[in-house]
């Protein structure tokens, strides 16, 4: 999975390492990791004028920046890209030989990266910007190639129809995706392509010739949640002829995209809307595809509408909702055989409770629950079991609980007998930080 800004080519994604160099359980991993810092324990300024050990990236790429800020001191000539690229070329390896979705490069080494500096000085050439095991290609020797570098050339055999081209980041639940392209012929809908059975969090293109009355693409989630962003954010695009059909990620069951410039099957009397009752329902929404179609529905009703005065009126004196500040905290509970002792809450800082859980009726089974919490505010996961027996794992199931922002786990455990509390500072859409001092229980997760 891909977490932004840190892996867009422009920006050096940094892992977290722990003291002994291994890195951390919440590091996120993938061929955009460029370098790695310590990031597990480490000690940082909070409101107070206090101090706390906090665990997290957010601990890691401050290392990151800071080396760079003072290399760059010593060597104000160099661009940007050159410290960048003295970086990743002098950093300790760490993990498989070279560069890995692991640890990038490696540990992040002032002393190497101003020794190599000294050395070559800042007439050195750099290459594209690239960002990952890509940035530099002169630093490891694998890998060659991007996998996540569309295909840029058609297929070598002429193609008789159209080039049909798939894009797909998975999700952290690849086995759940599938894919096909249709085409009707005498009445009867037959698969061109199709496509399942994903890496999870992978990178996947697919190219191919497909005739050129296959007019529909549809994708699958077998789970019902789509491709983003409850537990990965990913995502499809289709072209056809290098033309962008469609794109998406956040649906729940399926999502199609129309691969032609008209769909052959609607009947043509009800494009020119010849039955007004019938038209706006039965034609737009199914005919284009699912992305345009409810724009175009409804954009022609906005002007007629008999009272246009709150339109301009409720932007003024009321936010959308939820307001920006807002973030959704994704809960995750999976009972054990006795789902009725379990409740969980979250409070704020000065005790009152801003959402919670229980009441669960079915053993062995996952129930989520999405939380708008406010960010820059500090709060208190507490999660307890009235019988004292844990939900997790000697006696009465597998239970867990995990709270994501985003698609990654910052809080998880199950193993806490009576109850076990969490304290964390939701400080953006990015971050989050763990305070290790409050936590209670056995099983802890730092993130960020």
């Amino acid at each position: 999975a891909y977490s932004y800004p840190a892996s867009y080519a422009s920006v050096m994604s940094v892992a977290a390492v722990d003291s002994n160099k291994n890195k951390a359980s919440f590091s996120q991993f993938n061929d955009q990791v460029e370098i790695a810092g310590p990031g597990v324990s480490i000690q940082s300024t909070i409101p107070g004028n206090k101090y706390a050990s906090w665990s997290g990236t957010s601990m890691a790429a401050p290392h990151v920046a800071g080396v760079a800020a003072l290399v760059w001191s010593h060597f104000p000539n160099c661009s940007n890209k050159q410290i960048r690229e003295a970086l990743i070329a002098s950093a300790q390896d760490l993990g498989a030989d070279g560069c890995d979705h692991n640890y990038g490069f490696g540990l992040v080494d002032a002393k190497g990266a101003y020794d190599f500096l000294s050395e070559k000085g800042c007439n050195f050439p750099t290459g594209d910007t690239q960002g990952g095991c890509y940035q530099c290609v002169e630093c490891t020797s694998s890998p060659t190639s991007s996998p996540t570098v569309p295909p840029t050339t058609s297929s070598p055999t002429p193609c008789a129809g159209k080039t049909f081209h798939l894009k797909l980041k998975i999700d952290s639940y690849g086995g759940e995706t599938s894919w096909k392209v249709t085409r009707q012929h005498n009445n009867n809908v037959n698969i061109v392509k199709s496509g399942s059975g994903y890496a999870s969090n992978s990178v996947v293109h697919v190219e191919e010739c497909i005739p050129n009355d296959a007019c529909t693409f549809e994708i699958f989630d077998s789970h019902g949640d789509g491709l983003c962003c409850g537990f990965g954010r990913g995502s499809y695009q289709v072209w056809v002829d290098g033309v962008e059909k469609g794109s998406g990620g956040s649906f729940g069951s399926s999502d199609i995209v129309s691969l032609c410039s008209t769909m052959p099957t609607p009947s043509p009397t009800l494009a020119p809307f010849v039955t007004p009752t019938a038209g706006p329902t039965a034609g737009p929404t199914t005919a284009p595809s699912s992305a345009p179609t409810p724009l175009l529905t409804q954009a022609p009703a906005m002007p007629t509408a008999p009272t246009p005065n709150p339109a301009p009126i409720m932007p003024t004196t009321q936010p959308p909702s939820p307001p920006v500040s807002c973030l959704s905290i994704k809960v995750d509970i999976s009972t054990d055989t006795y789902p009725e002792e379990t409740d969980w809450t979250i409070s704020d800082k000065t005790g009152n409770v801003v959402a919670s859980g229980g009441g669960y009726t079915d053993k062995m089974t996952r129930y989520i629950q999405d939380v708008c919490l406010e960010i820059e505010r500090i709060y208190t996961f507490s999660i307890s079991d009235t019988y004292g027996d844990r939900i997790c794992c000697e006696y009465y199931g597998s239970g867990s609980y995990k709270l994501y922002l985003g698609e990654t786990a910052f809080i998880e455990g199950g193993h806490f007998f009576s109850s076990n509390q969490h304290m964390f500072l939701l400080v953006d859409q990015d971050t989050v930080l763990i305070d290790h001092g409050t936590v209670s229980g056995i099983n802890q997760l730092g993130h960020f």
